[in-house]
């Protein structure tokens, strides 16, 4: 696996969970499947723990890279905090060190800004401070790139998934499960058309647009709680293509504490480097 491939898998694991994990916008439509209509009630909560795993795999020899972590959006101020491990491949752990960990702290409004602080990042930038700061929006604009159209294309993210199942339709009755601490759930299988979502939304289907090779059609496993809100999540789907070839992920999220208080704070500037100027170089 190439520096390339493993900058790729780590961009598409990190970026979109932190593009708006805050930043939940559901209406509050309501539709007549379970599943969509558990997403919008949990989207409407102020805030919420998240729990997660995936796996990104390419044209890389069958090399994998996975990664698990957990966080909390606070949805209402539009941050999140996140904490990652990843397991690498073992020609990449021989080149970087152990599995890394990575810490990160974004908001979402006015801009995206996203803070980052990992062991890994002192092998890339040995002169910066514990956290790098990128202020994504303004980034992807000097770079030409339309970033508020393609926010709306994370599927990886784990509060805009609820956005997505908004477009769950023709959900499937699995039977009863338990997930997390023993909450008893109904089980569906379904299929997120984002087409759907697009129909109406011209800047949805502008992003869409700008990925070729991104899935559009997305199967998922759902598990509804007897309140109506969303515990867990499971997607297996397309990100698009690399320039070696497809990449594909699959990913499980898992949502309680509803309503939790939280205190997200940007780190100190004392303690920042603004990676923009690193990325420039």
């Amino acid at each position: 696996m190439s520096a390339r491939c493993v900058h790729l898998a780590l961009l598409l694991a990190l970026a979109p969970l932190a593009a708006a994990c805050g930043s939940v916008g559901l209406g509050s439509t309501r539709s007549g499947d379970p599943v969509a209509n558990a997403a919008t009630k949990t989207g409407t909560t102020t805030s919420m723990r998240i729990v997660f795993r995936g796996t990104v795999w390419g044209p890389w020899a069958d090399e994998t890279v996975s990664f698990a972590g957990h966080g909390i959006a606070d949805t209402a101020a539009g941050t999140g905090r996140l904490h990652f491990h990843f397991n690498f491949p073992p020609a990449v752990r021989a080149a970087l060190g152990q599995n890394p960990s990575v810490d990160m702290i974004m908001r979402s409004k006015p801009n995206l800004v996203m803070y980052m602080r990992s062991p890994l990042l002192a092998k890339v930038a040995p002169a910066s401070k514990p956290w790098l700061k990128l202020n994504l929006t303004r980034y992807a604009a000097q770079k030409g790139i339309d970033l508020n159209g393609l926010s709306q294309l994370d599927q990886t993210d784990p509060s805009q998934n609820l956005k997505y199942l908004m477009a769950a339709s023709k959900s499937r009755e699995l039977g009863w499960d338990r997930v997390r601490g023993g909450t008893l759930t109904k089980h569906y299988a379904l299929t997120i058309n984002l087409r759907k979502l697009a129909k109406d939304d011209a800047a949805f289907r502008a992003a869409m647009k700008q990925l070729p090779g991104f899935a559009t059609r997305i199967p998922a496993q759902a598990w509804v709680d007897d309140r109506g809100f969303l515990r867990k999540l499971s997607l297996r789907l397309s990100l698009g293509k690399s320039p070696d070839g497809p990449v594909r992920m699959k990913l499980s999220e898992e949502f309680y504490g509803f309503g939790v208080a939280t205190n997200i704070k940007a780190p100190p500037a004392r303690f920042v480097t603004d990676a923009a100027k690193l990325l420039n170089r």
